[in-house]
């Protein structure tokens, strides 16, 4: 390995470990087994079905943006074990899964990893934009509590007009996002000498030209209709565990999305499995709905735990049944 990637490995490591030991250092540890004994395990389970539907989704989607590049008899079966042994793998180090579940694709389906890996930046560019957009729906929906909670946490006063804070808040949006668009545009458009400026030019060509691919989609209602599909079913894992525990078994739809969004960005930070990260913003979102610190923080760990066991399993599990393919096809190679 690297020094590179072993400096990387350990900077997530000791992020991970960071946010985990701010998030729990005042719980009690008797009140948390308290709490493990009241929890009602059918929503939790439901909630574990509803994430594979959402990862076996995800395949199906996968496939359809693979079968127009010459794979046409791509088994929806055999690339889950490749999303679920990537995942697996992302718990060891982030971002290895999604090289993981392209290598996995090249020993079972004999896909070049150039080809499988520029889809899945395709993939993971089209979950960023969606992940925005259900941000920007989350403020537009639970517009009060998340703009009184923003303007007391970066220490505006909350009594001032509406309109002015909004105002100065939008303007810095849309200037950060003006200045965006004419840097990307900078670097699309001109040859750079510099090392890293070059990789820099590489890597956003790769992600432009992995979202236009998407035109090349033959079943454009399937690619749809399963995107949206893997987002109702992230949204509703995360929302059937409100029943699972009496402090949040009230919360309704707006609490749902603050959740998804919280998630999203936590899964999307450098840190294994999104530990830590995940705890301590999914809990703090929970805390603007007024419930209570600790309470939250078990229910951030009790979906957070449901996830990952869920990924150690069927990842196990896709692990195996990996091996089992790649042998049975030397076996009938040799015959």
């Amino acid at each position: 390995m690297k020094i590179s990637s072993i400096i990387k490995y350990s900077l997530s490591l000791v992020l991970a470990g960071v946010l985990f030991y701010f998030a729990f250092r005042k719980v009690s540890l008797e009140e948390f087994v308290q709490k493990i004994a009241e929890v009602n395990y059918s929503w939790v389970l439901l909630s574990i079905v509803l994430s594979i539907m959402s990862h076996w989704l995800r395949s199906y989607r996968w496939n359809l943006v693979l079968r127009p590049l010459g794979y046409e008899k791509l088994s929806d079966g055999r690339t889950f074990l490749a999303v679920m042994t990537g995942y697996l793998a992302n718990l060891a180090f982030p971002r290895l899964g999604e090289v993981t579940r392209c290598g996995v694709m090249k020993r079972n389906d004999k896909i070049p990893m150039s080809i499988s890996f520029g889809t899945v930046i395709t993939e993971r560019v089209l979950d960023f934009l969606i992940l925005l957009s259900l941000i920007l729906m989350d403020f537009i929906i639970e517009f009060d509590m998340v703009y009184d909670f923003f303007i007391s946490a970066i220490g505006w006063d909350v009594n001032v007009d509406h309109t002015t804070n909004i105002t100065i808040i939008i303007t810095i949006l849309v200037i950060f996002a003006v200045a965006g668009i004419l840097i990307l545009k900078r670097i699309l458009e001109h040859e750079f000498e510099n090392p890293l400026l070059q990789k820099a030019h590489r890597v956003l060509t790769d992600i432009v030209n992995g979202l236009l691919s998407i035109r090349k989609v033959q079943n454009i209602s399937g690619f749809v209709l399963s995107t949206i599909g893997i987002w109702v079913f992230y949204y509703l894992m995360s929302y059937v565990i409100f029943f699972s525990i009496s402090e949040t078994s009230g919360l309704g739809f707006g609490a749902g999305l603050s959740i998804l969004a919280a998630a999203g960005v936590a899964m999307a930070m450098p840190v294994q499995g999104g530990i830590g990260a995940y705890h301590t913003l999914v809990s703090g979102v929970l805390i603007i709905y007024g419930v209570e610190a600790t309470s939250s923080l078990f229910f951030a760990t009790l979906l957070h735990t449901s996830q990952l066991v869920t990924i150690v399993v069927v990842g196990g599990l896709s692990v195996l049944g990996t091996v089992f393919i790649s042998r049975r096809r030397k076996t009938e190679m040799a015959l």
